[in-house]
């Protein structure tokens, strides 16, 4: 659904708001989740999956159009393709280790999305910069599709986790299901080292 820019995303003309929905664990009785993002709610109980390399890039269009950014410093010069999380009010910065320190940056945005397969699509068209996990657009980069940007500065990564209610936390079901997710996140993205995590 394409609707007219509101609220805290006056920045953008066009906003494309797919209305992804958060579920509430304990009114809705769910036994666990999986998501990406540092955990907000203190009250659910957090198992670490999976730190996911990012990579910045953009495609041919867009670099011809402004020129490809040499430092994070310089994105100030640079659009994105604004994301943002329907459940809240607040859009995403990109994030940079620089001197190893993380710095975030927030960018100017003509559109604003709130799905994956917009983002995407939207950074093809050359609307703006997109920080994103590599492996959704491995494809893209090695066909030249999309060109990475500020390989010198990554990402420090996306972290995900399960989160279940404390009151699960015993749940033979849970335990099973946290176990083997573990596992396939750990065959695709490598051992986690739990130190990357901290906030």
């Amino acid at each position: 659904m394409l609707q007219s820019d509101v609220g805290h995303r006056q920045n953008a003309g066009v906003v494309d708001d797919r209305g992804d929905r958060l579920v509430d664990l304990v009114a809705e009785g769910v036994d666990c989740v999986i998501r990406s993002g540092m955990p907000e709610n203190s009250s659910l109980s957090a198992k670490p999956l999976a730190l996911i390399p990012e990579v910045t890039c953009a495609s041919p269009a867009y670099l011809q159009r402004f020129g490809r950014p040499q430092h994070p410093d310089a994105l100030t010069e640079h659009l994105a393709v604004g994301f943002f999380a329907s459940h809240q009010d607040r859009r995403y910065p990109f994030e940079f280790l620089v001197d190893g320190a993380l710095r975030r940056v927030e960018l100017a945005s003509r559109i604003d999305v709130n799905h994956a397969d917009s983002y995407l699509a939207c950074a093809l068209r050359g609307c703006g910069l997109i920080q994103l996990p590599r492996y959704r657009v491995e494809r893209q980069l090695a066909s030249g599709e999309l060109v990475e940007v500020l390989a010198a500065y990554p990402s420090p990564g996306l972290p995900v986790h399960a989160l279940y209610p404390r009151h699960r936390q015993q749940s033979r079901r849970v335990r099973v299901f946290i176990d083997w997710a573990s596992q396939i996140y750990a065959e695709r993205f490598g051992p986690l080292d739990r130190r990357q995590l901290q906030p």
